[in-house]
């Protein structure tokens, strides 16, 4: 572990607030740059993909320059969509949900959903997980405080009648980074560990783990939230025109990874090699990607049990305001549209 202690996702939200209010930062209005904020991540595909061949930059057009940054949890990416040194983001629904406490509607705005699953819960081959006293003194792994797998993991354990350590339970979560979650894993310092993938098939595969759980099966149909595109409404209402054509890269990067085809593979591998240095093995990819499914969709109301759930945990502190009124989807509509797909709603 890296010993660096990690604020809540609500408390960095709340600082950033508190830097906008004393400094009056604004999103610059620059039409010749969008800013675009992504994680080098595979619950991230379509921004990788649309980076790598290039297809954000055609949509955009020459008067419109793609300039990406590469995040690598949820806060940082959200304060920086929030302090202006983003335009867009792709993120996942929990840090979406505290700019919302925090910031209140009609400031962070979603435009389009980007993936779905992809979460599973891990535990050591030799741990029993039968009746619920089966889980208290257990000691359990996720990526961030307040983040979506931190939640996930923290309200399955409310419905099975446990209490963290930090509620006066004592199933104790440790919050660690990804990479030092295998390690942890692999030492047999933790019990088990709710991650995203590519790291669920990671704790499999190099921990020798076994699958407790995987969080398709607690949704209907399988389907939830695990990223999204979001903007802001001042953003939106300066360069709707960009957002749009954004919104057209995108769909057409759903579709294509949505195929994945070895050629589309290897694609994604290459922008996580070129945003991290490292590339993933083809065995691993594939395996991991098996158990996401790609989509514009934003499944809001998914999102809607994500902000119970927030609500449910005391994550974050306070009034929720209704997270239905975050999206903004008439522009991917008409991207949609375009290619000849339906509509989407929301609730």
């Amino acid at each position: 572990m890296t010993g660096v202690p990690i604020r809540p996702a609500w408390a960095l939200a709340l600082l950033v607030t508190g830097a906008l209010a004393a400094s009056g930062c604004v999103q610059t209005d620059d039409p010749g740059t969008l800013r675009l904020g992504y994680f080098p991540n595979l619950t991230h595909a379509q921004a990788l993909y649309g980076l790598q061949t290039g297809l954000f930059a055609k949509a955009l057009g020459p008067e419109v320059k793609v300039q990406a940054t590469k995040f690598f949890d949820g806060p940082t990416a959200i304060g920086a969509l929030l302090t202006g040194r983003v335009d867009a983001t792709y993120v996942g629904p929990s840090p979406t949900l505290n700019a919302l406490a925090v910031a209140g509607p009609g400031v962070v705005v979603i435009v389009a959903g980007a993936a779905s699953g992809g979460a599973r819960f891990i535990v050591q081959p030799d741990l029993v997980l039968k009746a619920d006293g089966d889980f208290a003194g257990k000691t359990f792994a996720s990526p961030q405080l307040g983040n979506t797998q931190d939640i996930s993991l923290k309200h399955y354990l409310q419905s099975r009648g446990q209490s963290t350590t930090d509620k006066g339970g004592s199933v104790q979560v440790i919050n660690a980074a990804n990479p030092d979650i295998l390690a942890l894993f692999t030492r047999g310092q933790v019990d088990g560990a709710w991650v995203p993938e590519p790291w669920a098939t990671r704790l499999e595969r190099d921990g020798h783990g076994v699958q407790f759980l995987d969080e398709r099966s607690l949704w209907p149909d399988g389907q939830f939230v695990t990223t999204q595109l979001v903007t802001t409404q001042t953003y939106l209402d300066r360069h709707p025109g960009t957002v749009r054509r954004l919104l057209d890269a995108h769909v057409a990067a759903t579709a294509a990874v949505r195929d994945g085809g070895a050629d589309v593979l290897a694609t994604i591998n290459d922008g996580i090699q070129a945003a991290t240095g490292q590339r993933l093995g083809d065995d691993l990819l594939a395996a991991a990607f098996a158990k996401l499914t790609f989509t514009d969709d934003p499944l809001a109301a998914s999102f809607l049990k994500d902000a119970q759930d927030a609500r449910d945990l005391g994550i974050p502190s306070g009034a929720i305001p209704p997270v239905v009124a975050m999206y903004r989807l008439d522009l991917l509509n008409a991207a949609r549209a375009a290619r000849g797909l339906s509509a989407i709603g929301t609730p």
